[in-house]
């Protein structure tokens, strides 16, 4: 997929576009914080791209682990107050990426664990954003064909 039209896309997606992004979130997820957030994301993915480079799916989704990685490198006090904000304590399909994350180690504490759930949600984020970005890409390059 072309970096230019992947641009465009995510353009829409930053002026508050969603397409179904929502749809591939946990069912907590909602209302203006996440939208934001979704935009934030938005804004994020294409920093990866060039408007003159080709790229996959799956080219993109490999950068959502360090994406996500680099959300959780922030303060204490900042990564609890987030996932608080968000709450993303209140999803049993983030549960499960977590539990799956720990492959059955204890949680240390609560600040690592709430790391934990904000890098689950920030890969979930990023590739719901990039999978809408190439489905409507590509909608949008068939139509003008």
């Amino acid at each position: 997929m072309e970096g230019k039209k992947l641009l465009d896309t995510l353009s829409k997606i930053e002026g508050g576009e969603t397409y179904d992004i929502f749809n591939l979130l946990p069912d907590s997820v909602g209302g203006g914080e996440w939208l934001k957030e979704i935009q934030y994301t938005a804004e994020r993915v294409a920093e990866y791209i060039q408007a003159e480079e080709d790229y996959s799916l799956e080219d993109l989704r490999d950068y959502g682990r360090e994406y996500a990685n680099g959300q959780c490198e922030n303060y204490y006090k900042n990564i609890n107050d987030e996932v608080q904000a968000l709450s993303l304590w209140a999803s049993n399909e983030i549960d499960e990426e977590v539990a799956m994350l720990n492959e059955g180690r204890p949680y240390p504490s609560l600040t690592d664990l709430n790391s934990q759930y904000l890098f689950v949600v920030n890969r979930m984020l990023w590739d719901a954003v990039v999978d809408q970005a190439f489905q409507h890409t590509t909608q949008t390059e068939l139509v003008e064909a």
